[in-house]
């Protein structure tokens, strides 16, 4: 049989004259005979001489003590190598795998030695290849996106990944508790009840955390047992571990999934809302004159003047969702450089000037220097123009409006200004929504579409910038926007006031 690297041949039995054992049994023997020789000479002589007994009794007990002296203390150094076989031994079932045991000559001592030094190398060889997987799995699953609950047979906690922690909330201190005293969720009781009996995977979708819940979908699973190989499925503490008749829960978080199907839902509700109101009103007037009223002039004339207008207002309706829906396509990219900011200004004032005169209102470019900015001039002139067109429908007739350009550090701030009836604050955190309306009546009256100034937030989103609004009511609205500054031109540029 071919031996393992390191491995020594061990002695046969003939071949003791060097081993421990058999000097030991040599060494006994020897000092037996010489104590009976001594006795047996001691004896013949005082039987031979008995004058002299007595002194050569002292002298035979003298001898013999010397010998179970001498062989009292060559048994110590023999048995040596085998109590520091045994320190060692102890040492290494006390975990100190970095002992080792003596190993001198090529005895069964030695033999016994070097089998120690190798079963202590391979255990703890072992023990960090263990550690080694225990700390790769900890990392996998604290970097997975996907939450992960294990329990045992008693559905007590035995794992919660890093992803679940921040799903749910749960604190450090939940393992070893039962399910229910560390994620208080009815809903997932029910999928592992539903699990245990039907024994097949069940999937639920529950809210976790508190108190702005997550929703979450779980999927719940039997635990594979152990192939036998293993401890059964306990711990160190002897109860069953997660592997005897435990479970895995596995959670999605689909929170923003749920809150996007919201969001599409109510967008197309709000889509057939918004167009009902001018096709009922276009087709109510075309009836209406197909009815009769194309003979009666004024009539006639009431009727499509209705149809002008909603039909403006449905193209113009159509037109934002057009760009609402281009603006949030992947794929859109704006083209940005560095432009003065006052002639774009300028331009978008003479758009909206005629519109504000029919509303008795004034439109004013506050003076101030030369600007730059990284922007695109179309997008710009978009913001700028729908900020204008928002305050001259709800700011009120006859009021003023201000835009101004000022730099703010590495940026420059746009601002809008009017002094109108203003916002109420309910209202500040919602006004950048898709089809939210300040009053929704009113909106309508005035050709609004309630798209315009989720818009203006997306232009300035894809151009790097912010944008903002403060308002008090009664004391007029403020929207400001803040993009980059741009580069300074490479020849002086002329300053408008």
């Amino acid at each position: 049989m071919t031996l393992r690297e390191g491995a020594s041949p061990r002695p046969r039995p003939d071949e003791g004259d060097g081993s421990a054992r058999p000097r030991a049994v040599s060494a006994v023997r020897l000092i037996a005979a010489s104590v009976v020789l001594i006795l047996f000479v001691g004896l013949a002589v005082a039987q031979g001489f008995p004058a002299q007994a007595y002194a050569l009794a002292l002298a035979t007990g003298a001898a013999a003590g010397a010998a179970v002296a001498a062989g009292a203390v060559a048994v110590f150094f023999l048995t040596r190598p085998i109590r520091a076989l045994t320190l060692s031994a102890r040492a290494m079932s006390a975990g100190d795998l970095d002992a080792r045991a003596p190993v001198r000559g090529d005895d069964e001592l030695a033999d016994l030695g070097r089998a120690l030094n190798r079963l202590a190398g391979e255990h703890a060889r072992s023990l960090e290849r263990i550690h080694g997987e225990r700390d790769l799995l900890a990392r996998i699953l604290d970097s997975m996106g996907e939450g992960v609950l294990v329990l045992d047979a008693d559905e007590r906690i035995v794992l919660v990944n890093q992803a679940l922690r921040t799903m749910g909330r749960v604190g450090e201190d939940i393992l070893g508790k039962p399910l229910l005293e560390g994620i208080r969720s009815a809903a997932l009781k029910e999928a592992l009840d539903a699990c245990r009996e039907h024994d097949e995977a069940v999937v639920r979708e529950i809210e976790l955390g508190r108190p702005m819940p997550r929703r979450l979908l779980a999927r719940v699973s039997r635990l594979a047992g152990n192939d036998g190989g293993h401890d059964g499925g306990r711990d160190s503490g002897g109860r069953a571990g997660a592997a005897d008749g435990g479970m895995i829960v596995v959670f999605h978080d689909v929170t923003d999934l749920r809150r996007l199907e919201t969001i599409r839902t109510d967008f197309v509700a709000n889509v057939s809302h918004e167009l009902r109101t001018p096709v009922t009103a276009i087709s109510t007037a075309a009836e209406t004159l197909l009815g009769g009223a194309l003979s009666d002039p004024d009539e006639a004339v009431e009727f499509v003047g209705v149809i002008d207008r909603h039909s403006h207002r449905l193209r113009q309706l159509v037109d934002d969702l057009l760009d609402l829906a281009k603006l949030e396509a992947k794929n859109f990219r704006l083209v940005l450089s560095d432009l003065e900011v006052r002639p774009i200004l300028d331009h978008a004032i003479l758009l909206m000037d005629e519109s504000a005169r029919r509303r008795r209102m004034t439109l004013t470019l506050a003076p101030g220097p030369a600007l730059r900015a990284r922007i695109d001039r179309r997008a710009l002139e978009q913001v700028v123009t729908n900020l204008l067109d928002n305050a001259i429908k709800y700011a009120g007739e006859g009021a003023n409006v201000t835009v101004s350009v000022e730099p703010r550090a590495d940026r420059v701030e746009i601002a809008v200004t009017d002094d109108g009836i203003g916002i109420s604050p309910a209202h500040l955190g919602r006004v950048f929504e898709r089809f939210y309306r300040v009053d929704a009546g009113r909106s309508r009256e005035l050709g609004g579409t309630g798209l315009g100034l989720s818009i203006v937030k997306h232009l300035i989103e894809l151009m790097g910038g912010t944008v903002d609004v403060e308002s008090e009511p009664g004391k007029g609205a403020r929207f400001a926007i803040r993009v980059a500054a741009g580069a300074a031109p490479s020849s002086p540029g002329r300053t408008q006031s």
